[in-house]
Formats: C-alpha cells, sequence, structure tokens
C-alpha cells in the first residue's frame, strides 16, 4: 500500500468515525433475557424475544419445523458493545451463546436463533445471503425468510436450494426525483422521516482529506409488498461530480458518474462481505457502513497494478559477490569435496531460474490487470458483470502488490483473465 493511500484510508476512518467525546448516545435494542427465552421455548415452538425486528413467512416457516425444532427470534446488538450489553466476545459467549447451546442440548431441540437478521443454528452452522438481491431483500426490508428456510431445510438434511420472490426494485418518478434532488441540493445529507439510524458525517472534512463530495439520502426499512425506489442511479445524473448514497434500513445503494461506478459497486459489495455481522446488527449505524465503503472505494481508485517496482534483472556482478566467500573458502571446498560445489551450483541455477520466471510471470500480470481495468472504464455503467469485474481488477491489483513468487503471480493474473471473461459473457 502507498502511503499516500495509506494516509487517506486512516483520514476516512479519522473522519467517520466520531471520537468518545463527541460521540452521540444511540438508543440500542434490549438485551436478550436468556432464562424468559429458554421458558418460552419450553412450551413453544417460536418464540420473538422484546425488541426483535428480523421479519419473515411465519406461515411457510412454521410449516417446515419439526416437533424437535425450536426458532427464537431475537434483538441483536453483537457482543463487543463496551458499556451497553457486554464487555467482551467472552462474556456475551457466556453469558448467551452458552446457556442456550447447554438448554438445546439437555432438551434434544435444535435450536435455530434469528439475531437481529443474522440467521444461525446452535450446531455451528449459519446461513446468509446468497446473491446481492437476497442481500438488498434481508437488509433493506430486514427479511430474513430466504436464508433462514434454507437453513431449517438444511438441518433436515433436505435441499437447501430454495428461492423466495423479492420485492420489485423500480426507478423513481419524476415527481419523486425532483423532490429528493431539491432537498440535496439544500442538504446534501436527507435522513427521511421514521428513520432510526440517521446518518451524520462531517462532508467537509470528508472532501478536504479524500476529494470525494457526497450526497446521502436515508429511509427507513420497507414494508413487503413495497417497492424500491432506486434513487442512486438516477440521482448520480442529477449530480454528476458527486458520490451518491442511498440507505433503505440497513441495505446501501451506491452510484457515482463515469468509469468509477464499478468500483463505487464493488467497494460496496466488499463492505457488506467483509463485514457481514456487522451489517446484521440492530446496534451498528449505517455510519460505520460508508465509512468502510469510502475507505475499499478510496483504495480501488488510489492503488494502481504496476504501482510497485517490478523484480530487478538479474545482476551478474552481484551474483559473483555473493559466490566470492565461497571461492575465498577454497580450501574448506576442497575438504567437503564436490558435493557441496555441485548443491551451490545448481541452487544458483534455481535462483535464476526463478527471478526469470518472476520477471515472466509479473509482466503477464500487469498485462492482464491493465487490460482488465480498461474493459471495466469503457464498458456502461452500472450491471453486475461490470460490478464483478471491477472486483476482480481491485483483487488482483491487490493481491499484485503483495506477490513475491511465481506462483502468486500466476494466480492474479488468473483472477485478472477471469474479470476479462465475465465481461466478455464467459461467465465466472
Amino acid at each position: 500500500m502507498t502511503g499516500r493511500t495509506a494516509l487517506a484510508l486512516v483520514a476516512v476512518l479519522a473522519v467517520l468515525v466520531p471520537a468518545p467525546a463527541a460521540a452521540q448516545p444511540r438508543e440500542l435494542p434490549p438485551k436478550l433475557d436468556v432464562d424468559a427465552a429458554m421458558q418460552a421455548l419450553s412450551q413453544r415452538q417460536v418464540y420473538r424475544a422484546p425488541g426483535a425486528v428480523a421479519r419473515f413467512d411465519e406461515e411457510l416457516i412454521r410449516g417446515e419445523l419439526t416437533p424437535g425444532m425450536r426458532l427464537l427470534v431475537s434483538p441483536y446488538t453483537g457482543p463487543y458493545e463496551q458499556g451497553a450489553h457486554y464487555a467482551s466476545g467472552e462474556d456475551y459467549h457466556e453469558r448467551v451463546y452458552q446457556p442456550l447451546k447447554e438448554w438445546a442440548e439437555r432438551s434434544g431441540h435444535t435450536l435455530i436463533e434469528v439475531a437481529g437478521i443474522g440467521v444461525r443454528a446452535y450446531g455451528g452452522s449459519a446461513a446468509g445471503p446468497s446473491d446481492l438481491g437476497e442481500l438488498r431483500q434481508q437488509t433493506a426490508y430486514l427479511d430474513v425468510t430466504e436464508a433462514l428456510w434454507s437453513l431449517i431445510r438444511h438441518s433436515k438434511d433436505e435441499d437447501t436450494a430454495v428461492s423466495y420472490p423479492h420485492d420489485a426494485v423500480i426507478a423513481p418518478t419524476s415527481d419523486q426525483l425532483a423532490t429528493l434532488t431539491a432537498r440535496l441540493r439544500t442538504d446534501r445529507i436527507y435522513n427521511a422521516p421514521g428513520r432510526a439510524d440517521p446518518v451524520e458525517l462531517p462532508l467537509e472534512r470528508v472532501e478536504q482529506r479524500t476529494g470525494l463530495t457526497l450526497r446521502v439520502a436515508a429511509f427507513p426499512a420497507l414494508e413487503r409488498g413495497q417497492p424500491l425506489v432506486d434513487y442512486a442511479h438516477a440521482l448520480a445524473s442529477e449530480f454528476p461530480k458527486d458520490v451518491v448514497l442511498v440507505a433503505h434500513g440497513r441495505w446501501l445503494d451506491v452510484a457515482v458518474s463515469g468509469s468509477d461506478h464499478g468500483k463505487l459497486i464493488s467497494a460496496r459489495d466488499y463492505a457488506y462481505g467483509r463485514f457481514e455481522n456487522a451489517s446484521f446488527r440492530q446496534g451498528s449505524p449505517m455510519n460505520d457502513r460508508i465509512g468502510t465503503v469510502l475507505t475499499r472505494f478510496d483504495e480501488l481508485r488510489t492503488e494502481q497494478a504496476f504501482s510497485r517496482p517490478q523484480p530487478a534483472p538479474f545482476d551478474l556482478r552481484q551474483r559473483i559477490s555473493a559466490l566470492a566467500p565461497w571461492v575465498l573458502l577454497g580450501s574448506a571446498v576442497l575438504l567437503a569435496g564436490p558435493p557441496l560445489l555441485s548443491w551451490h551450483r545448481r541452487r544458483a541455477e534455481w535462483v535464476r531460474a526463478e527471478r526469470t520466471d518472476l520477471r515472466v510471470a509479473s509482466g503477464e500480470a500487469v498485462t492482464e490487470i491493465t487490460e482488465l481495468g480498461a474493459l471495466v472504464a469503457g464498458a456502461d455503467r452500472g450491471g453486475a458483470e461490470v460490478a464483478a469485474a471491477a472486483e476482480r481488477h481491485g483483487t488482483a491489483a491487490e493481491m499484485f502488490a503483495h506477490a513475491r513468487t511465481t506462483e502468486a503471480m500466476r494466480e492474479v493474473r488468473g483472477i485478472a483473465a477471469e474479470g476479462k471473461r465475465i465481461l466478455r459473457g464467459g461467465g465466472s
């Protein structure tokens, strides 16, 4: 990572995470009463604890549960809420996870829990979104039907390839777009009525330190049957020089005009994949998700595949200097016999061949990364293929910066080549 990028990433995190003294208090969901949950589950098949927010098709899920299964729907803020719920991961494990696990073992029940909007079983398995459509449904609507259905079927050793209908995504009407555009021209952050987790960012400091101008709109979580209005792409045309972020519940749509759009989509997808547990916590603010997206986006914009110096060409004089000590130890060589000279000769030949192979593999990797970057930049904005190819480009560029062996360089080349195949319609 270059010094400029490292400083930029630190700056983004610094401005997006307020100091403790300046942090605004936020209301956390109630702490799970473990004893009450165990008592309720002893008497009924499904128990929804106070503060739980997850939604699901109850008729479908109840029909899938066997008599030996129990479903706990609970609030979840995670084990690391200092000074609020639990002091550490060990504390959370001791006070929540272990008692519930032991209760399930004693009672002989298969215990499945929806904590926040995360789905897991007390036995090691968990289920999460398998694609962006399911992720959007789970975070924008707090709807865990698909993941919960899949995990229940997994617990019964049945086929888990289930598909539950997702709500529609539609473009905004001209009136909707005009209204929101006017609001964002006046204030670059708009929190709609009913938004429980308002977005609050120091926009001027973000712009000063990263060069990014943001327009942010945050809406409450949607109800099933209510279409999700895709404001982000329409707003990017209204604000062609700005990064547009639109939140619905815990879902974040992103858009920017020009060739950086694929990188921004990739950064959003990376944030949800890298920090899935935080995305499913009720107490984790959208500010944190935005901070991760902007950090990753800055990295993808500033890191270049060929920024690291190429391996130095083989230097014969340097090799002779390296061998000089062995020449000075001629008497020792004579005593040790021919095997020692033979070993060192083979080792020198191996080093020379490895350096040559590394130079060739490095050049091939750079070519693939550069060609993929040009294809991504010239592709039409948006689309799953462009986002996937941009992700491959970012991954290949990052791996190249750390690759030190021929095998690693070939792996980098393969990732970049995969991105090219995706853009050319060959699939992943």
